[in-house]
Formats: C-alpha cells, structure tokens, sequence
C-alpha cells in the first residue's frame, strides 16, 4: 500500500490530517507560550477516534514551542491546557472531470477545528482559543483506496454516490458516435 501512495504522489488521508493539525495547534502553542505558561498538564476532552493523534501532536508542538508536557499528575503542572477536537477528519467532495476526456477526479478535504482552554491550578481560566485549518486535495478515483487509511476509518471519509456524470456522459457519447457515423456515411457520397 505504501508503494502505491508512494507512486501517486499524492498525500494520504493521514498525512493530510496530520497537516491541518499541525496547522490549527501552531497559533494554540504560540499563544500559550506567549501567555507565560511553562509547563502544562495536557488533555484531550471528548471522545474522537483521533484524540490519539491530536494529542500526539500537541505535545510535540508545544515542546517545540518552549512549553514542557507534564506527563505526570494534573497538580504537578501549574497550567492544565485542554484540547477539544471540534472537527477532525477527512470528506469527500463530488466526483468531476478535470477536462472532458480526461480521469475522475476527487476532490479531499482534511479540517481540523479544535478549542483550547488553559487553566490554573484554582481552576480560573487563563485562556481560550479556537483555530481550524482546512486542506485540500485532488486525487484520481482510482487512487482513493491507495490514499485511505486501513486501521483508522475516522479519516476516510465517503465517497458521494450520486455523481452528475453518470446521465451526462452517456448522453455525450452516444452524440459523439453519432455524429461518426453521421459524417462516415455523408462522406460517401
């Protein structure tokens, strides 16, 4: 499966989530190191699937960001900063044609909306935020199942059922070959 992301060229769903994190925990980050916090007490509140990923991802940031993880007891730490992941995920666009003859195409959208609250150690909250990032992708329909995740469905999104070209395209052709044969059999005379 690697070989065939690897031949495409293309981000996978993963990778895509992975930026659009990286994207909407930079200003968090920034922003609580700007507050003075030093170290913290990290959680991740509600219960996505990807809560995994998204606290994998905070502690690396924040570290990078001069803010040491406490991965102690919550009283070991003078700031708690929780995490909610509002949105996380991968979706599908419809399904089009990038030229008329050419594949299909699917348009993939990776979000990451997520609201961060610092707290002390009375409880008072210091700080809230709320940032997001939005990323998007094309990839060939073919190409989808190479770009999906086995073990995490939370990021492969569904792909639309109902697309436009399944009326249209017959409807070009059988005028296309027509007009063939039209002209094959005009041109004899």
């Amino acid at each position: 499966m690697l070989a065939g992301a690897v031949l495409t060229a293309a981000m996978t769903n993963l990778e895509m989530v992975e930026a659009v994190t990286c994207d909407a925990l930079l200003p968090v980050a920034e922003q609580i190191s700007a507050h003075g916090a030093e170290t913290v007490f990290l959680t991740v509140a509600g219960e996505h699937e990807g809560s995994w990923l998204l606290e994998q991802m905070a502690s690396g940031i924040l570290n990078e960001a001069g803010v040491t993880v406490s991965t102690g007891s919550r009283e070991e730490a003078p700031w708690s900063l929780e995490i909610r992941p509002m949105e996380l995920g991968v979706t599908y666009g419809t399904t089009c044609r990038s030229w008329a003859l050419g594949g299909r195409q699917v348009p993939r959208y990776a979000s990451c909306q997520l609201a961060a609250t610092l707290i002390d150690l009375d409880g008072n909250v210091a700080l809230t935020l709320r940032e997001g990032a939005v990323l998007e992708r094309k990839a060939g329909i073919g190409e989808i199942p190479l770009l999906e995740s086995s073990n995490e469905s939370w990021i492969n999104g569904e792909l639309s059922s109902d697309e436009s070209g399944n009326i249209l395209e017959p409807l070009v052709v059988t005028g296309v070959v027509t007009a063939l044969v039209y002209l094959f059999y005009s041109s004899r005379n």
